[in-house]
């Protein structure tokens, strides 16, 4: 009965996720955004040494952000996890499924931290020649800043595998201590980001984890035309020498560069998204190029609107590596709203497909469909 149950939900691969809600308005300076996530995933094993698994993680996200005054902001997010979903037995170098699960959650960067991810104070600057200046200082995420894209960088109401939601060349950081400044002047906007966190977690115990700095600079240019929005960003990173090198002799510094661009081709109604990056593989590293491109599509059916978006993904592995020459990914969604009520409560229905191929060097190559349930209610 559990395997025919299976069979069916995998058939149809059904995610339940949400649309974006307005946040609830506590006081006139105090507001809540929180959401509710439960997932279930399927691995459906096609090649390579592994097994069919299917797991499930239940999430709890909040945001609590208090704005004083027009120009200044604190905001303190936090998020509760119960099981790993899938990724502790994926097989894959990639994760199926990018929202932070409940190991996420625990000893956040090495730094005796469980749960609190964002905790910053944001202070905006008018300046000359209708342009602002915004300094945000604290504990903070790297991806709100950098690699942002319309179409292709939210787990919980878009794609779900973590290289349509960041390109994963861009080494950003999450939930740890730095600064970001923003500067806005018309179509043009300019990102600096400065961050300090810790190497990651290694089976090796030559790699130990120690502090390093993060540094990313990002121009972006908006473009308004008859199709639409248009959103073109090109990005640098780097950081100082603390990441071994594939010899383990030196210390290399982690560097690259990428693009991101999200662009209408009907206003409203039909988008694409393209990414592509590369970095210096000097330093130990699991990919040295990628690109990503693909579509996102609305059209109102009884009066709710239902999206849908595909999307491929293609990185190279550097030389170097022994083990891994490349990776493909596919993802496609469609989703609908479930519920809705004056944008301050939302609920939305989406069926989701992945394949995923890690194409090796001497071992047989892995391959597998992924498919999952996500049940989300946010306000």
């Amino acid at each position: 009965m559990k395997r025919g149950l299976l069979g069916i939900l995998a058939g149809v691969g059904m995610i339940f996720t949400t649309s974006q809600a307005k946040a609830l308005e506590l006081t006139e300076n105090l507001s809540l955004e929180a959401n509710l996530t439960w997932v279930h995933q399927w691995l459906e094993h096609r090649k390579g040494d592994f097994k069919d698994k299917d797991r499930g993680s239940l999430v709890l996200d909040g945001i609590l952000s208090f704005k004083p005054t027009k120009v200044d902001e604190f905001a303190l997010r936090a998020s509760f996890a119960k099981e790993n979903g899938l990724k502790k037995k994926n097989p894959f170098t990639l994760t199926p499924n990018a929202d932070d699960l409940r190991d996420d959650l625990h000893n956040i960067n090495g730094r005796s931290r469980d749960h609190l991810q964002e905790l910053w104070y944001k202070r905006s600057f008018s300046l000359p020649g209708n342009s602002t200046l915004s300094a945000t200082l604290g504990i903070i995420d790297g991806t709100s800043y950098i690699d942002d894209n319309r179409f292709a960088n939210d787990e919980i109401t878009q794609f779900m595998n973590e290289v349509f939601v960041n390109n994963p060349l861009a080494n950003l950081i999450s939930y740890d201590y730095g600064v970001a400044l923003e500067f806005e002047k018309g179509p043009v906007n300019l990102r600096l980001v400065g961050m300090q966190s810790k190497t990651d977690e290694h089976d090796d115990p030559k790699f130990h984890r120690k502090n390093y700095n993060y540094y990313a600079l990002q121009l972006g240019f908006k473009l308004e035309t008859p199709l639409g929005e248009g959103n073109y960003r090109i990005f640098g990173f780097t950081t100082n020498k603390k990441f071994p090198d594939w010899k383990d002799e030196d210390k290399e510094a982690l560097k690259g560069w990428g693009i991101s661009v999200d662009q209408d081709l009907i206003k409203e109604r039909l988008g694409m998204f393209l990414r592509a990056g590369v970095q210096d593989d000097s330093a130990y590293i699991d990919y040295k190029s990628m690109y990503s491109l693909g579509l996102q599509y609305k059209h109102k059916v009884f009066n709710r609107e239902i999206t849908f978006g595909a999307g491929y993904a293609y990185l190279k592995a550097p030389s170097k590596n022994e083990e891994l020459k490349s990776t493909d990914v596919y993802e496609a969604y469609l989703s609908f709203p479930l519920y809705e009520k004056e944008k301050k409560f939302v609920s939305t229905l989406t069926f989701d497909w992945q394949y995923m191929k890690d194409n090796l060097r001497e071992e047989t190559d892995k391959k597998g469909h992924i498919f999952g349930i996500r049940l989300n209610f946010g306000f």
